[in-house]
């Protein structure tokens, strides 16, 4: 019988090893398409599914599951599975002639949000205002963008809904042209795991290696040297546990009013964070110190455990290099490649430390700061514009350029919507 068990497994393990690549499985006909007023400002919105069964079941932190009208409509669901993406068409993508583009956002985010309707849900002018889709529409360029299935999803995943979304605007426009890509944020994740042929480097050989159909890769506010405040700030683990705000925290439990708490599925082990997970990258090596908003009033010990890992008299953590090595070591890795030979890209970071809450439109309250070091609120400045994790293999370095925006600012305000624009054009 354990022979025969033992046969049988090696036949299934076997067949799941030969399964053909997610390309394979993609024929780019969409499963539902939205259009009309309901795709406003968009042309249309189509909703893809990559067949390939390797594609898991993201949990979905509750307080997390896609929330924007319209993108809960075109995928039918508020938890899409990761296998499930959106593709946007700009009003003019199919009568312009410029350049394609494909707009790729962030974390929290989806395209209509960030690039087509970029002010927030709290601003009356929400819905009129518009963004850089209808800038670059407007300036005879090609315009997509994709949404992901979800908020914080592992970025190999996205990646293969970045080579998904090539093809299928290839097979729209019926051509061969290579892509130029503009990412925000966490979005640098996907674009760089697909350009630099993710799957083959971290262990899921059936998703897509690059074909060499990107031109150019704009980067807004990009984590190129990775994130680690989750492990940098105590008052940061604090106030989100306290407040019950959904983000990845670094610990594993701490003192809240007087009694340990769990961080339960706001860990950034719990399974629920697999984008933010492998970004995680230890910045004090890259001269970027714990600075004073590190320090905790029990002689640093707390601040100490938070990023080393151990136990204080108020908080347990796993620490960072746990979390790095959990997240497969992806920035290091992506570093010392780079992006291939041909491709060119650019850099935009901002410089503004702070964010301001937006449920207050007109006030300026802060919702968030990071002043240890130059940074947007978010990103520091020289995660931002690390070209030399780009460049190794010879990709071309079109531009960088810091301007005096926030995290926030850097999709929304018109000088960067001109800098992406200059970089597109060069």
């Amino acid at each position: 019988m354990k022979k025969i068990l033992s046969l049988s497994h090696l036949i299934l393990f076997s067949l799941f090893l030969s399964l053909g690549s997610a390309t394979q499985y993609f024929d780019g006909e969409p499963v539902s398409v939205l259009d009309g007023d309901s795709a406003k400002p968009w042309m249309k919105v189509e909703h893809h599914k990559d067949a390939h069964p390797r594609f898991p079941s993201e949990p979905f932190h509750p307080k997390l599951v896609q929330f924007y009208p319209q993108i809960k409509e075109a995928f039918q669901t508020a938890e899409p599975h990761s296998s499930e993406f959106l593709l946007h068409f700009a009003p003019n993508a199919l009568n312009n002639d410029g350049t394609i583009v494909l707009l790729i956002p962030g974390a929290n985010d989806d395209a209509t949000r960030r690039y087509a309707r970029p002010l927030s849900t709290h601003d009356e002018n929400h819905l009129t205002s518009p963004g850089l889709m209808q800038y670059l529409d407007s300036k005879n360029y090609r315009v997509f963008a994709v949404t992901f299935s979800h908020y914080h999803g592992d970025n190999l995943y996205q990646a293969e809904h970045v080579a998904n979304s090539i093809q299928r605007i290839q097979q729209v426009l019926n051509t061969q042209e290579a892509v130029s890509l503009v990412t925000y944020s966490k979005g640098a994740m996907a674009a760089r795991l697909y350009l630099q042929s993710g799957g083959d480097l971290f262990g899921k050989t059936f998703l897509t290696s690059y074909r060499g159909d990107v031109r150019s890769v704009v980067f807004q506010g990009g984590p190129i040297l990775g994130l680690d405040t989750p492990f940098r700030y105590y008052l940061y683990n604090l106030t989100l546990m306290s407040e019950k705000i959904p983000a990845p925290l670094g610990v594993k439990s701490m003192v809240i009013y007087g009694s340990w708490k769990d961080a339960g599925i706001g860990s950034i082990f719990s399974g629920y964070w697999p984008g933010q997970l492998q970004m995680i990258h230890d910045l004090r090596n890259h001269g970027i110190p714990h600075g004073v908003l590190s320090f905790t009033t029990d002689a640093n010990l707390s601040a100490v455990k938070l990023v080393n890992g151990g136990s204080s008299f108020f908080l347990q953590s796993h620490g960072l290099e746990k979390a790095r090595v959990a997240g497969g070591r992806m920035i290091e890795a992506l570093n010392s490649i780079g992006l291939p030979e041909g491709v060119g890209f650019a850099l935009l970071a901002g410089n503004f430390p702070i964010i301001y809450d937006e449920r207050y439109p007109g006030w300026k309250i802060p919702a968030g700061a990071e002043l240890t070091a130059a940074s947007d609120g978010l990103v520091f400045v020289k995660s931002a514009t690390f070209k030399e994790g780009l460049n190794a293999q010879g990709a071309q370095h079109l531009g960088t350029k810091v301007l005096s925006l926030n995290h926030i600012q850097l999709s929304r305000d018109k000088k960067a919507y001109e800098f992406v624009d200059q970089m597109l054009e060069d």
